[in-house]
């Protein structure tokens, strides 16, 4: 491993545990890092030379995001928002299961910075997979966009689990001629502030 890499993996802790020792116990601020997994539905609109197809299924969502609060309750961050649905069922041509990564900047924002009610929001890169069903698999780059609102409970002075409603959307070109998905989920998140 070179030194300088081994060096930054063996002060980032200490870093980390400087930042936390200014933050203030059980309120939103400073360093924000955030997990978060559940499930919802994916539906999408795929159109294609072999014609249009709307699909529907179940799909696993999860978060991992990383941010600063710049002001009080206000977190300014880049996370990525990907979404998995292994076995959707389609109208028409069977492109089989969808898998989106939509990475991107988000604002995160806490109505009081002791409480835990929040609402989210990020404009995103996003790139997707088709992988096959009745034809070959594709990958296609697009856009998309996510929001959400939760709220957070502290279990310690810096960490706090709660529970997300989101919706990611994203278009992606080059898949066929291009593929719509919404996709509405339930989180579970873990986050530490």
């Amino acid at each position: 491993m070179p030194p300088r890499l081994l060096a930054l993996l063996l002060t980032l802790p200490l870093g980390l545990a400087t930042v936390a020792a200014h933050a203030a116990p059980r309120t939103h601020d400073e360093l924000y890092l955030r997990a978060g997994l559940g499930g919802g539905v994916a539906l999408g609109a795929l159109a294609s030379p072999g014609g249009d197809s709307d699909s529907r299924g179940a799909n696993v969502a999860t978060e991992l995001a990383v941010g600063w609060t710049f002001r009080p309750g206000l977190v300014l961050g880049v996370g990525t928002f990907p979404m998995v649905a292994p076995g959707p069922s389609y109208s028409a041509v069977d492109a089989g299961g969808q898998h989106t990564s939509a990475t991107g900047p988000f604002v995160d924002y806490y109505f009081d910075p002791r409480g835990g009610l929040h609402a989210q929001g990020g404009l995103l890169f996003a790139a997707g997979y088709l992988d096959g069903g009745e034809r070959e698999g594709v990958v296609g780059l697009g856009y998309g966009a996510m929001v959400g609102v939760g709220y957070d409970a502290f279990v310690t002075d810096q960490w706090s689990v709660g529970g997300l409603a989101r919706v990611t959307a994203s278009r992606l070109e080059g898949v066929d001629d291009h593929l719509s998905l919404a996709s509405p989920s339930l989180l579970v998140t873990v986050t530490y502030h």
